[in-house]
């Protein structure tokens, strides 16, 4: 997998023509972009299908957290709108983890389409600080259960990636938000990391935001962020 192949970066806009305009700045060097509920509800499903006009693959990061019949109903939509990738709450109850990992297989082979990977959200960014051991804890046993029923990977900070890597091996794809050039945030994320440390610990995707979207040239970050994580693979 190529340092493209893991970029997501998360259009977390309120404007659709904001989002457009940055992922138009970004064809050609990103294949993935993430639409989050402030994108989503402010422009409804237009947001994934204009995005995926332009060519990018769509990560919709709704974070589904309901009744069971809810949750696998919400995916069969995600996978009507080809989204490669989509997320539910892993600290729902196994019944409706397991609905919408039945929901996602049941609708693609209904219209034999690729399925989008089901993501368990395990604990938020902003919760905790640096390497707590009770964060780990939970993240590992909200891993387990997604896991059981059948998730195709978890979200993750890259705090925990090591002791996920040691519990499930390559059996689970995670993906690391909460990706930083420094190891500062101002914006309410506490658990954060660089690209070459994420990659380092065994992220398969790594999320960016704002370090992106809110540049003078948003290519430029881009272009830093695959390079830290390109560093990686050349040592």
């Amino acid at each position: 997998m190529t340092s493209r192949d893991r970029l997501i970066v998360a259009l977390d806009a309120s404007s659709l023509s904001d989002a457009l305009a940055t992922a138009r700045a970004l064809r050609g060097l990103v294949k993935t972009v993430k639409v989050g509920s402030a994108l989503f509800t402010a422009c409804g499903p237009a947001a994934v299908q204009r995005l995926r006009a332009l060519g990018f693959q769509v990560m919709l990061d709704l974070k589904f957290f309901d009744i069971p019949n809810t949750v696998e109903q919400s995916c069969r939509a995600a996978v009507h709108h080809r989204v490669s990738m989509l997320t539910v709450h892993a600290s729902g109850h196994p019944d409706m983890l397991r609905a919408a990992v039945l929901g996602v297989r049941t609708e693609a082979r209904r219209r034999g389409i690729p399925r989008p990977l089901v993501l368990g959200v395990t604990v938020l960014t902003s919760v905790g600080h640096g390497r707590s051991s009770g964060v780990v804890s939970d993240v590992l046993r909200l891993a387990q259960a997604a896991w059981r029923v059948g998730c195709d990977g978890v979200v993750a900070s890259a705090h925990e990636v090591a002791a996920l890597r040691r519990r499930f091996g390559r059996r689970l794809r995670i993906v690391c938000p909460g990706i930083r050039l420094g190891q500062t945030s101002g914006d309410g994320q506490r658990r954060v990391a660089t690209p070459r440390e994420a990659v380092a610990a065994g992220a398969d995707f790594l999320v960016v935001g704002r370090p992106i979207t809110t540049a003078y040239n948003p290519r430029t970050v881009v272009h830093t962020l695959l390079r830290d994580m390109e560093a990686v693979d050349a040592c």
